[in-house]
Order: structure tokens, then sequence, then C-alpha cells
């Protein structure tokens, strides 16, 4: 077995293309993917920082006013005269939204100027400010009307953006809907309860953990790494096939040794070439990026632990392939592998983004592939180096490995052709 093992690694190394594939590619994903979306996982505001241009075509206290004129000719009882009028004072709408967008939680995301529509119009051209929010003519008056009387047509605002796919401009929409959304609720909960109340409207960015979070490096290192040792297994079954094709399979079955003695010897090699190209990327991540600032023996343990599990795994996935190659006689399947499936399990594992939002069948397939739950602990452990934490997603690789190997027994052929 021992002539198997350093006659596949040996193969390996001498093919350039496939060792660019499994080390230089991911090392490459991570610092684009790194740098481009740092700060929007650590939670550094860097990255999400807008400059907004604030133009109001209407005079506030003006509209106001003509509301409150209104409501003093509805023949309403004093008393609720006077209410109304004082909500009209206080629930502008555009006092509210300047209030949220200058309050003090949002000050170190958005910065305001107020300015003209022409200013704007030309500081948006120039991409001197990010966004340009529009209160037209009318739009305080329209809101009141709504937001006392019920009256339909409220106020719309106009929003104009440099970048449309921004993350920016995600997050500006985010906020200026919620805006709406809540004074809107405040306002029918107040009519249907006859109170005459202001809404109010607060905004702010708030840590609900103590712990530090997963930066963009840390997540884009690991899901990059569980996602390209996938490739593995296609690279084993490939030059499986290639050996089919060159009787070389042939001769060892003829041999006096066990044909199973090969299939062993392709999944301890992919396990063997999953563990160093684990530690490869882990370390030069570590080195160059600072992705992992741990020092101590007990991190790099754990992080040796789960790296060993997903290699044991991606072994037994290598011997399945290379089972089915052996037995189709095809090389369609490291191909259709390498070509789409990959893709898919990374995909439903979370290696491209965060799953959260996602329909949970989703998610729990995700956490049943070797990569989505070595995915979950390699996090677990980054946020909470604790050993009990990694029982339930190593489990399930275990599990998952079992299975393939399994499946590769079952399937290899040992006798005669294909059978």
């Amino acid at each position: 077995m021992n002539a198997f093992l350093v006659k596949d690694i040996m193969l390996l190394l001498r093919d350039r293309s496939e060792l660019l594939i499994l080390l230089a590619m991911p090392f490459l994903l991570i610092a684009i993917l790194g740098f481009s979306l740092r700060g929007i996982f650590s939670g550094d505001l860097e990255a999400l920082e807008m400059d907004i241009a604030l133009v109001a075509e209407e005079d506030e206290a003006q509209a106001v006013a003509s509301i409150q004129n209104e409501i003093g000719q509805m023949g309403l009882p004093p008393g609720q005269v006077q209410a109304l009028k004082q909500a009209a004072q206080s629930a502008s709408p555009q006092k509210m939204l300047i209030s949220l967008l200058e309050d003090e939680n949002l000050s170190e995301l958005i910065t305001v100027e107020r300015m003209a529509r022409a200013q704007a119009q030309e500081s948006l051209d120039e991409e001197t400010v990010d966004a340009v929010i529009t209160l037209p003519e009318g739009f305080t008056e329209d809101s009141l009307r709504n937001m006392l009387f019920g009256s339909s047509g409220g106020g719309k605002l106009e929003l104009l953006v440099a970048d449309l796919s921004s993350p920016q401009t995600d997050v500006l929409h985010s906020i200026l809907q919620e805006f709406v959304r809540t004074v809107n609720f405040e306002a029918s909960i107040s009519r249907l309860s006859g109170r005459e109340a202001a809404a109010e409207v607060s905004g702010g960015i708030e840590t609900i953990t103590a712990r530090q979070p997963i930066t963009s490096f840390q997540y884009y290192t690991v899901g990059m790494a569980v996602m390209f040792v996938l490739f593995v297994g296609s690279t084993i079954a490939g030059q499986a096939n290639l050996e089919q094709k060159q009787m070389v399979f042939d001769r060892i079955r003829l041999s006096d040794r066990p044909p199973l003695l090969y299939l062993t010897g392709k999944a301890i090699a992919a396990a063997a070439i999953v563990t160093v190209q684990l530690a490869l990327l882990f370390g030069l991540s570590a080195l160059l990026f600072q992705t992992f600032a741990a020092d101590s023996w007990a991190f790099w343990s754990g992080i040796a632990i789960i790296s060993i599990t997903l290699a044991l795994s991606v072994g037994c996935l290598a011997a399945l392939m290379v089972a089915i190659t052996l037995r189709l006689e095809s090389d369609a399947v490291p191909a259709i592998f390498s070509g789409g499936v990959i893709s898919l399990m990374a995909f439903v594992g979370g290696s491209f983004m965060p799953l959260d939002g996602m329909p949970e069948m989703l998610w729990a397939i995700g956490n049943w592939t070797p990569n989505g739950a070595a995915l979950s602990a390699y996090f677990s452990w980054l946020l909470e180096p604790d050993f009990g934490q990694l029982w339930e997603p190593l489990m399930r690789i275990a599990i998952v490995a079992a299975v393939f190997l399994s499946l590769a027994l079952a399937l290899f052929p040992r006798k005669g052709g294909t059978a």
C-alpha cells in the first residue's frame, strides 16, 4: 500500500495545473473576498460609511401650519382639535427623518448635508455624495394627512444613489424602509386606539454578543478551504480513470495484491493531501493576513482535530468517486463533480456567504455535507474554543464519511471487467 500511496502523491506533485487549483486559487480568492468584504463581517462601519445629501423642497413650518388650519376647520371638539394640532407639530415626518439620520447612533455611518436639488444632483454626478434623499413639495402635508386622518396616498420620499449595487445603498434603503414602516405602524395604532401620539423612530447598531465577530478573512479562509478540499476527490478520481485507461488497474488485479489496497491507497493519499492543503492555507492566511491571532497550542490543536476529521471524510469521498469511476469506466464522474457538484455543495455548505435567512431545509442539507459541517465546526471553535461544541459537527462529518466509505466498498470492482 505504501507504493500506491507514494505513487498517488508523486502523480499529483507532477500535475502543476491541479496544484494551482488546490493551493493558489483558494488563496487568491481569500485575498480578494477578504479585502473587498472586510468590515461587513467584523462589524467595522468603515466599509459602509456614506455621505448623503438631503433636499427639502418645502417649508416644513408652513406645511404644519396648513394642516393645523385644516384641523381647526373640521368642527371637532376643542380638546380633540388641540390634541391633533399638537400631534401635527410633534409628528412632522420631515423632522423625524432628519432626527433619525442625524442620530448619534448613526453618526459613525451616515453624514448628512442639506443641499438644493441642483447642487445635490451635481454632487451625485461627481460622486462626492453616495445618495440624495429628496423631500418633494407636499411631503409633510400628505404624510400628516395619512398619519392623523388615515387619508390614502401619503407622502413619498425620493432616493437617488450613485451605485445601486453597493452595500451602502442596501443599508440606506433598509433604514428608510424601517422608518416608513415604523411611522405607518405607530400612526395606525394611534388612530385605532383614539390617541393622537407622535411616532418615535430611532436608529443605531447594537452588538448582541460579547465575543469578537468573525472577520471577512476568517470567513473566507475557512469557506474557501473547505470548498477546495473537495477538488482533491475529483483529482484522485481523474488519476484513477487515467490509470484504468493505461491498464494499470488491470495489472494490479492480475497481480497477487488485493485490489482493495489500491482503493485504500487512494483514500489515504487524498486525506494526506487535504491535510497538507489545509495546513498551508490556514498557515499562510495567518502569516500574511493575521487571520488567526491566537498563538496557543490549544487553539491550533482544535483546528488540527477538525482538519484531520475533514481530511478523512474527503478521503472516503475520494474512494467513493474512484469506485464509481472504475465501475463506469468513464471520466464523467470527476468531470461532473468538479464542474458542478462542488459548487452546489459549497453553496449549501455556506462557503460563499452565510446561510442566515435562507430556507431552513437548505441550512439542514448544508449541515450534512462534509464541507458544511466542517465550516460549522471551525466557526464554533473560532467563536468559543470549547471541545464540547465540536462533538456534534464532527459526528456529522464522521457519519457522512462512513456512508461514503460503505458505498465505495460496495461499488468498487474487484474481479473481472466492471463487476
